[in-house]
């Protein structure tokens, strides 16, 4: 199999060093390292506001401003903590979006699709980026931007994308393709308030406001048809309503988001004057929510309706009915799905009381995925004040030290994150779950862990890697196995539904990887 580290430039260690003191994270004195940071906030502004200083910026600037594009993250685990759990360091994700400038043919998703420069795809992401930005952050609402302005500001995130690391390494080859957008939106905000930390947008308030109420009216649902209790058949509905619910309103949601084209768009919509403003959110009628949350639950009986890839059956064996003590660590993804979760998991802890669950949502605010700071307010639903008791005695953490992006970037696992693994997994077997397509691409396997992950293959990057196109899947990584291989050696074929041809495969998919243990009468 091909040899990702290969393909893509080494990861380098962006911190030069470790904080003895502070158990074993990057200091938290100075997040990028080097000398006296408050003189690189004095440099930062003149130095981003002209497109000549930027091409002309020091070696040291440099690295500073590719460390704090790359993660907020001011306390990073060392190496060593975090390669016990998720492996070692790897240039995450499919590749990273550098390898568009060496070999643009590569993210075809098949032979029949345009090949877009470099260049193109730079300038055409950022102001797709811009534009959404444009209609909710305060920065950008309601003002005409000129065009010499547009262009100005893709010029200079052309320049920064080629700064480069301690390691000599250009910033282009550090992002994945996975986190473009959320880099792009902090290049943009960081050139337009000249701040080294500019606040993250909440692009998706009155989407995740929407999905609040629609999630409330879906578990009420569930409750009626005798889904809300601990047997086999209801814990198995709950997983797959759960990865359904990924398609509730996705004919809103970006393409950058997902990181390629979505398919699918329709199967569950959301209409666009739900979500103009939270006042549109108060004044959508409860009847049509339960419309809506009705029509997933019959999707979800429909016959036929199933995972492409299932490894569930492992998941009871291993999780839901562990016979040890057991920790599961549960990275979340969007807020409707995150929410439906909660539920699932306050019924197998129900079930099983040698089970507890550490639930880490993003720190920060990502897309429409689950923030720490929304647990508040959903805890205070009366639905979930179970969830809240079970917080209270211990057996559910919910973590406030989650990814500073929209998808886990293992080089910047949080080392007060690690402390906690480490402190509730004593004593007890470790499971690794992930919802989310973006997770799945960027953990890629080879983790220490058994590790479970589900998402929807309607997007070109999913399809591309798993092999599998239209059905959601939820799937067992064993440990130390990669889940996908060869994205930069990709084989031409057709996909399983026989909907597309001429798609460009990663050498070894999911697929793959599933009947090649299967031949080996490996069970996953």
């Amino acid at each position: 199999m091909p040899d990702m580290n290969r393909i893509v430039p080494e990861y380098h260690q962006p911190s030069p060093g470790l904080d003895p003191g502070n158990n074993g994270c990057a200091a938290a004195s100075d997040p990028i390292g080097g000398c006296d940071f408050s003189l690189f906030q004095k440099q930062f502004a003149p130095m981003i506001s002209s497109i000549p200083r930027l091409m002309n910026a020091s070696r040291l600037f440099q690295a500073r401003m590719v460390r704090l594009i790359l993660s907020r993250e001011k306390h990073i685990a060392s190496p060593d903590r975090i390669a016990r759990f998720f492996g070692p360091y790897r240039m995450p994700g499919t590749s990273s979006i550098g390898l568009r400038k060496r070999s643009p043919e590569l993210f075809q998703d098949t032979r029949e699709d345009g090949i877009e420069t470099y260049g193109h795809w730079i300038g055409r992401m950022i102001n797709q980026t811009l534009k959404r930005m444009e209609r909710c952050h305060a920065s950008l609402s309601g003002k005409n931007l000129s065009e010499q302005f547009r262009e100005e500001l893709v010029e200079k995130i052309r320049i920064i994308l080629e700064f480069r690391d301690e390691e000599g390494t250009p910033l282009c080859e550090l992002i994945p393709q996975q986190m473009y957008e959320d880099v792009f939106i902090t290049m943009i905000l960081m050139i337009l308030e000249t701040d080294t930390a500019p606040a993250a947008p909440n692009l998706y308030k009155a989407f995740n406001g929407i999905c609040h109420r629609l999630a409330l009216s879906l578990i009420s649902g569930l409750a009626g048809d005798g889904f809300l209790r601990p047997t086999d058949s209801a814990v198995r509905q709950l997983i797959y309503i759960a990865v359904l619910s990924g398609y509730v309103g996705i004919n809103l949601k970006s393409s950058a988001s997902a990181a390629s084209s979505l398919l699918n768009r329709d199967l569950i919509p959301i209409p666009k004057h739900w979500v103009r403003h939270m006042k549109s959110v108060r004044a959508v009628l409860p009847e049509e929510l339960d419309r809506l949350s009705r029509a997933m639950i019959d999707m979800s009986k429909n016959e036929g309706a199933a995972f492409g890839l299932d490894s569930t059956r492992m998941y009871f064996q291993e999780v839901i009915d562990a016979k040890k003590p057991t920790l599961l660590v549960f990275f979340c993804d969007d807020y409707m799905e995150s929410l439906i979760d909660l539920k699932r998991f306050e019924i197998m802890i129900t079930r099983n009381p040698r089970l507890d669950i550490l639930f880490i949502p993003r720190n920060g605010r990502y897309g429409n995925d689950l923030a720490y700071s929304d647990m508040p307010k959903i805890l205070k639903e009366p639905v979930f004040q179970q969830i809240a008791r079970m917080c209270r005695e211990g057996r559910l953490v919910i973590s406030p030290y989650g990814p500073m992006a929209g998808c886990i970037d293992t080089r910047f696992i949080s080392g007060q994150l690690m402390d906690q693994i480490e402190t509730l997994s004593a004593g007890k077997t470790i499971i690794l779950e992930t919802k989310g397509c973006r997770n799945f691409e960027m953990l890629s396997g080879s983790l220490c862990l058994p590790w479970y992950t589900s998402f929807n293959c309607n997007r070109a990057l999913s399809i591309r890697t798993v092999g599998i196109d239209m059905e959601p899947v939820f799937l067992r990584i064993p440990p130390g196995l990669k889940a996908y291989d060869g994205f930069a050696e990709p084989r031409t074929g057709s996909t399983p539904s026989g909907r597309s041809n001429g798609v460009k495969f990663a050498r070894m998919t999911t697929l793959d990887l599933y009947n090649r243990l299967a031949d080996r009468g490996y069970s996953v």
